[in-house]
C-alpha cells in the first residue's frame, strides 16, 4: 500500500520556532499525515526531534548528506538516520558551477555516485531530489540523461517531482518510467493555469493542491504502482491560501485515489 507524506519545506513558515513547530504537527497530525520529510531545525537535537515525532505516531523517512561531503558528515548522517530509523539519505541539486555544461553534469555524477557508493555499502539508500533543471538539453543529451546513465543504479536513486516533470516539457505518467527501478518515492503537487494576465504567449502556471489542477493523477497513479512506488510525498512550494487547507485537500485527494 502507497503510503502519503509531507515534505516540512511546506510549512516552512510556519516551524520557524520550536512553539510553532509544535502546532504544526498537531494541525498535520490531525489530517491524518504520519510520514514526514524534513531536516533537523536548529532548536532541536536528532534525539529531542525523535522523541517529539513518537509522540505524534510520526516519523521522518530521511536525513540530509550534502553531496561530496566530508567524512565528519557521513558520519553524522549515519547517526542522525540511526535515531530516526530510516535507512534513506538524500542529498541537494547539482551546484550552480557544474551544471552549465554537460561535462559539469559528468562531475556531479562521479560525486554522487561515490557518496551512493559509500552509504551503499552502509546499508543506506542514497537519493536526489531533481527539479525541471536538470532536463537541460546539451545537443541531444539531457543533464538528467547523463545523472541516470553515469550514476550505479544500485548507488544512486531518484525521487521525481511530477510538477518539475510538467515544468520540464514531459507528461509525468510517461516520464516517471525513466526512473523503474531507481525510486521509490514521489513528490505530489499539482500543476495549474492561472488566468493569464500581460502578454498571451506567458504561462500563467501555479503551484497547487493535488486534484485542483492540471495533472493526470489516474496516469501517475498507475504509473507509480507500476514502477513500485511506495510513497508519494505532498510538497507544495507556495500555497495561494491556508497551507494547512491546502495540505489536507491533497491528501484528501490522495487517499481516496489511493485506497
Amino acid at each position: 500500500m502507497i503510503k502519503i507524506g509531507l515534505q516540512m519545506y511546506t510549512v516552512r513558515d510556519q516551524i520557524q520556532i520550536y512553539e510553532d513547530f509544535i502546532s504544526t504537527l498537531d494541525k498535520i497530525s490531525a489530517i491524518g499525515i504520519k510520514l514526514l520529510q524534513m531536516g533537523i531545525p536548529g532548536y532541536l537535537t536528532v534525539t529531542e526531534l525523535k522523541k517529539i515525532l513518537d509522540g505524534y505516531g510520526m516519523r521522518s523517512d530521511a536525513v540530509y548528506f550534502p553531496s561530496g561531503g566530508s567524512k565528519e558528515q557521513f558520519d553524522a548522517a549515519l547517526s542522525n538516520a540511526s535515531v530516526l530509523g530510516t535507512n534513506l539519505v538524500q542529498t541537494g541539486s547539482i551546484p550552480a558551477d557544474l551544471c552549465a555544461a554537460a561535462d559539469g553534469y559528468r562531475k556531479f555524477a562521479e560525486i554522487i555516485d561515490r557518496d551512493g557508493e559509500m552509504f551503499t555499502a552502509a546499508g543506506f539508500k542514497y537519493i536526489y531530489h531533481f527539479h525541471a533543471f536538470e532536463f537541460v538539453n546539451f545537443g541531444g543529451i539531457r543533464g538528467i540523461d547523463i545523472l541516470l546513465n553515469e550514476t550505479d543504479k544500485n548507488n544512486v536513486y531518484f525521487e521525481p517531482d511530477v510538477f518539475w516533470l510538467t515544468s520540464a516539457g514531459t507528461e509525468p505518467s510517461s516520464a516517471l518510467k525513466m526512473f523503474a527501478g531507481r525510486t521509490n518515492w514521489i513528490h505530489a503537487k499539482d500543476y495549474a493555469i492561472m488566468q493569464l494576465e500581460g502578454i498571451k504567449e506567458s504561462i500563467p502556471f501555479c503551484f497547487a493542491p493535488v486534484g485542483e489542477g492540471n495533472l493526470n493523477w489516474d496516469g501517475i497513479i498507475n504509473t507509480a504502482k507500476e514502477i513500485g512506488v511506495e510513497e508519494f510525498i505532498i510538497e507544495q512550494d507556495f500555497c495561494k491560501r491556508d497551507v494547512f487547507d491546502s495540505i489536507k485537500s491533497s491528501y484528501d485527494f490522495l487517499k481516496k485515489k489511493l485506497g
